[in-house]
């Protein structure tokens, strides 16, 4: 647990009231004196729904923050949004985007995980273009994979959506981009029914790049189509613990029944995120045997972390176990 976590699990128990503007401003600037202390439950809340007068007041404070220090608060901030999904960061967010430290940048976009404004998707596609760090295009450029699919579903209006789509189109095809954009571009077009994410797909696979490999196998899981089945279950066996990783969670993206045996047997794996993986996949792919395996070691374990993880995927395996028993199918509501 994070100094972060902690001081979170605090304030859920609490739950303070906000902070007045001048009390986080006075916190901001406690920050650089101390890096190593944790940042204050007066910034995580007090930075939650700003006005526009109330971000006009930090702006001072924000700017003479040292960069090292405006990191640790947007990770703060990162990290309070996906305990305490009522945070609304959003403001402190777009203003970070400007900021002129890239890794300052890239935690905004990061923080922006929620918003699903085509604001900020145009936003988003700015930085994908113009940004001159290689690290915060390929960031955006991750994100906007969250718009396409809200497309993909008529969350956001088609022309937005193509928007996006196209430009991760041309850039995982442009070779002068960094290798890192056009990956990040090929995991963002799996979330689309287009055409040719198929063949983009496995042109990256058998490319030879390592990394482009690891990007191929991530985004067969987010097309969430059977097609990739041998592909995937070959891979299981790979030597790369990379690759087994992001073909254990594909497995669980696409629900591939044949895979539970192999995947089973990771949920002991010495490697945590494979055996956090496999849990996982096994509650998304269900049925019996997959309830069994995870049943089984429920019993087992004594990782507070992979007990809760284990907790979770029963929990979804008997809902899908459910479901097919009932023979109910919700992909055509």
């Amino acid at each position: 647990m994070t100094d972060t976590d902690a001081h979170l699990t605090a304030l859920d128990q609490e739950r303070f009231e906000k902070p007045s503007i001048d009390d986080v401003v006075l916190a901001l600037r406690e920050l650089d004196p101390a890096p190593e202390r944790a940042v204050s439950a007066t910034v995580v809340y007090g930075l939650s729904d700003l006005s526009a007068s109330e971000r006009r007041t930090l702006e001072a404070a924000w700017r003479q923050l040292q960069s090292l220090s405006r990191r640790r608060v947007l990770r703060a901030l990162i990290e309070a949004s996906e305990a305490m999904f009522e945070m609304n960061y959003r403001e402190i967010a777009l203003r970070a985007l400007d900021d002129e430290d890239s890794l300052v940048r890239t935690a905004a976009i990061e923080l922006l995980w929620t918003d699903e404004t085509v604001e900020t998707m145009h936003r988003l596609i700015s930085l994908a273009v113009d940004d001159p760090d290689s690290i915060v295009r390929a960031a955006a450029l991750k994100e906007l994979g969250r718009f396409i699919l809200l497309g993909e579903y008529g969350d956001i209006p088609d022309e937005a959506a193509r928007e996006a789509q196209s430009l991760a189109l041309r850039i995982h095809a442009d070779r002068s981009q960094s290798l890192e954009a056009r990956r990040r571009a090929l995991e963002a077009l799996s979330n689309s029914s287009h055409p040719e994410v198929e063949r983009l797909i496995r042109e990256a696979y058998s490319d030879g790049n390592h990394d482009l490999k690891i990007s191929a196998i991530f985004a067969m899981g987010r097309t969430c189509s059977k097609v990739w089945r041998d592909i995937l279950l070959e891979e299981l066996d790979s030597a790369d613990s990379e690759v087994v990783f992001e073909a254990v969670t594909a497995c669980g993206q696409i629900q591939l029944d044949e895979s539970v045996r192999r995947v089973g047997q990771m949920v002991t794996s010495e490697d945590r995120e494979i055996q956090l993986s496999a849990i996982w996949a096994l509650g998304e792919i269900g049925g019996n045997h997959a309830f069994d395996i995870l049943t089984s070691l429920e019993e087992m374990i004594e990782d507070e972390e992979a007990a809760a993880v284990v907790d979770e995927a029963l929990d979804t395996a008997g809902f899908n176990r459910t479901v097919a028993a009932l023979g109910l199918d919700f992909e055509d509501d």
